[in-house]
């Protein structure tokens, strides 16, 4: 798809190919693999602010303190689930001598933080009603993944939602992607994959277990990308 005059978007006829390509297509064997902060939710900033600024303007304190205090100690062993979340935060605040509750910060966190990506919403959408089955693949702790679940049902069909602290591995580690097959075969016989990352190491881990893995950058590409590798996918669970 490409941008035309005055910001409105041109169908391609290579778009339109893929499309009547999917329309056609049994999808029902395809599980499309959505990571969640850089795809579904954007982290590009334009009009929309940090998740920190707005934490920040709320206590009237400084956010970026967050980073030394709880990202860099806790949090590698936080999304891993070996740790959680509440007593580490706690202790952030307490050493930043903030005086807000942790359940006060985490929910005003998470609120700041969840700004759906439209256009991958909208996409995600139509693959649903393709037959495409949807889950999140996501570095989370236990209560942001209790969060997201609840908040992305909201806006899309999500089905299951698999992330680090319940499988015990991060992303970029290739016991995850054996982890998150096992937990996917539980619902679905040979589920055939398609997965969305806009991390390449986390690309190149699933790629290396046998997904099809697609580099999410924001470009005019994305959509295209995904519509080809649905359409191999359902090749490969139909065939």
């Amino acid at each position: 798809m490409a941008a035309a005059a005055n910001g409105i978007w041109a169908i391609s006829e290579v778009d339109v190919a893929l499309v009547n390509e999917l329309i056609r297509s049994p999808l029902d064997g395809v599980v499309l693999a959505l990571d969640v902060d850089g795809v579904v939710l954007t982290t590009s900033q334009g009009e929309q602010r940090d998740w920190k600024s707005t934490f920040g303007e709320r206590f009237d304190v400084d956010a970026e303190q967050l980073v030394t205090e709880f990202f860099a100690r806790a949090w590698p062993e936080v999304i891993r689930g070996n740790v959680a979340i509440e007593p580490t935060m706690g202790d952030a605040i307490n050493r930043l001598g903030w005086t807000m509750s942790v359940d006060e910060a985490l929910d005003a966190w998470f609120e700041a933080d969840f700004t759906p990506d439209l256009e991958v919403v909208a996409a995600a959408r139509e693959w649903s009603d393709l037959g495409v089955r949807l889950v999140v693949v996501t570095n989370q702790e236990h209560r942001r993944a209790a969060y997201l679940r609840r908040r992305l049902l909201e806006v899309l069909p999500v089905e299951d939602v698999l992330y680090s602290a319940a499988l015990g591995y991060v992303k970029d580690e290739q016991e995850f992607y054996t982890a998150a097959d096992a937990q996917l075969r539980e619902r679905w016989v040979d589920p055939s994959v398609v997965f969305v990352d806009d991390t390449l190491k986390n690309v190149v881990a699933a790629r290396n277990h046998g997904w099809r893995a697609i580099h999410f950058e924001q470009s005019s590409l994305w959509r295209s990308l995904i519509n080809q590798a649905l359409i191999e996918a359902a090749g490969g669970a139909n065939g």
